[in-house]
């Protein structure tokens, strides 16, 4: 079984809006993720090689627009880089 980090996906760029929301709820890891809702789906983001244990640095750019690039594991989408673009460029 292969793990969240040790994904082998291809590069891909995404652009959406960064949101704060509830991750897994009512169990023992239950926390506060970030999340990047694209046009066409939801799912969390954090930088690449980031422990999921520690704060996101993401999480300061919530309700701004992203365009990120990097790999999609099962559920996280392991952004390589990123920066901030205007809402209209997101669509």
């Amino acid at each position: 079984m292969m793990s969240e980090d040790n994904q082998t996906s291809t590069k891909r760029t995404v652009k959406g809006r960064l949101a704060l929301k509830t991750f897994a709820r009512t169990t023992k890891s239950e926390s506060i993720g970030v999340y990047l809702e694209t046009a066409e789906e939801r799912f969390l983001i954090r930088p690449a090689g980031n422990n999921p244990l520690t704060d996101n640095p993401l999480a300061a750019l919530a309700g701004k627009y992203i365009e990120a690039t990097g790999t999609m594991g099962i559920y996280v989408f392991f952004a390589d880089k990123w920066h901030e673009i205007p809402e209209n460029d997101a669509r």
